[in-house]
């Protein structure tokens, strides 16, 4: 090749990658001053002159450029036909369009970029894209690490709240700060694996499979709060969520990330507000020792003792006559008071009947609650101290709990 024509190609090439660098260099100051991902993209798309979209681990659009063709074939096809939790490479879609796997930490939760090109290797365009991913990376694993940090910081709440109690307007207002309404009803449910629970490496199993839960209930558009106590995982989801649904095909789910593992499950039907968690949780575990002692594989459900399954037995037209008998003046009572008085005789008797326990589990002081359980006596004109009283009264709330 004659001297000239060599110094023009390098000359050229040298001119190309300089405009490479100077526009990694414009993008990098975007992501590094955390400007929104629409924004980034309007400046990728700027620099490629085609359309670019951000994807999350499920396939759903998060973002895209300004004036963003439509690209409804490629999201359908990546939200339910691709493995996007195993995808490695970058793969052609259509013939048209390249998905990118952003780099991060946890392929859970990482994010994804389609652009609406399919570039030539080793040209000046590949090369500037993959800078480009490997910059939107950054910024991804930035986005992992906020969504880590939130989830960890909801965990920690209540695992304080379990060593720590604190009065219960505190409690509410802490679960607030966090997105989540004190008034909101709940179930539960526990898991633990079985293979490895004697074993130093039980605690990393378990940290994953809560990656894997979280994947899950995600995919289904469930919030769920997981919650680790005593090296197993509680989860508490919305009473909308139809836990008997979903337990088996989370299992299963499970059982083909973790084919070595043996995840048990246990769960309650029963919902409470969340300010009562630790008789959600109590329930769930119940159910999961259960689940432990008889090698049961399938989620197995709390069930109470045998009288309370008896008492389902019982006409609910009958039952009713007979909740209204004893409980008609708390019944009658203001909205708060009948709130504040039946939680406390539900978590009373729940509580084996200890004033200090009932207490501790409500959040507020031993005093409080003696004073209202006094009060409650006065209201119904009964002593929950006489055993035909308190059988009454026990009854009463136990066929509350199922009719109402």
């Amino acid at each position: 090749m004659p001297e000239k024509a060599k110094n023009e190609r390098l000359a050229k090439e040298n001119k190309q990658l300089l405009e490479i660098m100077n526009q990694n260099l414009a993008i990098s100051k975007y992501i590094l001053a955390k400007q929104p991902d629409d924004r980034i993209l309007n400046q990728i798309t700027g620099a490629l002159g085609v359309d670019a979209y951000i994807l999350d681990s499920f396939g759903r659009l998060k973002a895209k450029n300004n004036g963003a063709a439509p690209i409804t074939e490629a999201l359908d096809y990546t939200s339910a036909d691709l493995d996007l939790i195993n995808l490695e490479e970058p793969r052609t879609l259509f013939g048209r369009y390249t998905i990118y796997p952003l780099k991060t930490t946890d392929k859970l939760t990482r994010r994804f970029v389609i652009l609406d090109v399919v570039p030539v290797k080793n040209s000046a365009e590949d090369l500037l894209i993959s800078n480009m991913i490997n910059l939107l990376s950054l910024e991804s694993l930035q986005v992992q690490i906020n969504v880590s940090n939130e989830r960890e910081r909801k965990s920690e709440v209540f695992e304080t709240l379990m060593t720590e109690p604190i009065a219960k307007e505190s409690f509410a207002g802490v679960l607030k700060l966090n997105g989540l309404d004190i008034h909101d009803q709940y179930r539960a449910f526990a898991v633990d694996e079985a293979n490895s629970q004697n074993t130093g490496n039980h605690q990393f199993v378990m940290h994953r499979v809560s990656d894997y839960i979280y994947w899950y209930f995600n995919k289904i558009n469930a919030p769920i709060v997981l919650i680790n106590w005593h090296f197993k995982i509680f989860g508490l989801v919305k009473e909308n969520a139809d836990l008997p649904q979903l337990l088996p095909d989370l299992e299963k789910f499970l059982l083909d990330h973790f084919p070595n593992e043996r995840n048990l499950i246990g769960y309650t039907m029963y919902q409470k507000s969340i300010v009562n968690f630790q008789q959600l949780l109590d329930e769930a575990d119940k159910a999961l020792g259960t689940a432990k002692k008889r090698h049961l594989r399938a989620p197995h459900q709390y069930n109470p003792q045998q009288v309370t399954d008896v008492l389902r037995l019982i006409p609910k037209k009958e039952a009713l006559i007979f909740i209204d008998a004893v409980l008609h003046p708390i019944l009658e009572s203001k909205s708060t008071d009948r709130e504040q008085y039946l939680s406390l005789l539900v978590t009373f008797f729940s509580a084996n009947e200890s004033t200090a326990k009932a207490a501790e589990m409500l959040f507020i002081h031993r005093n409080t609650a003696f004073y209202r359980l006094q009060k409650i006596e006065k209201i119904l004109g009964m002593d929950l101290g006489n055993a035909d009283d308190n059988e009454k009264i026990h009854l009463a709330i136990q066929l509350y709990e199922i009719w109402y």
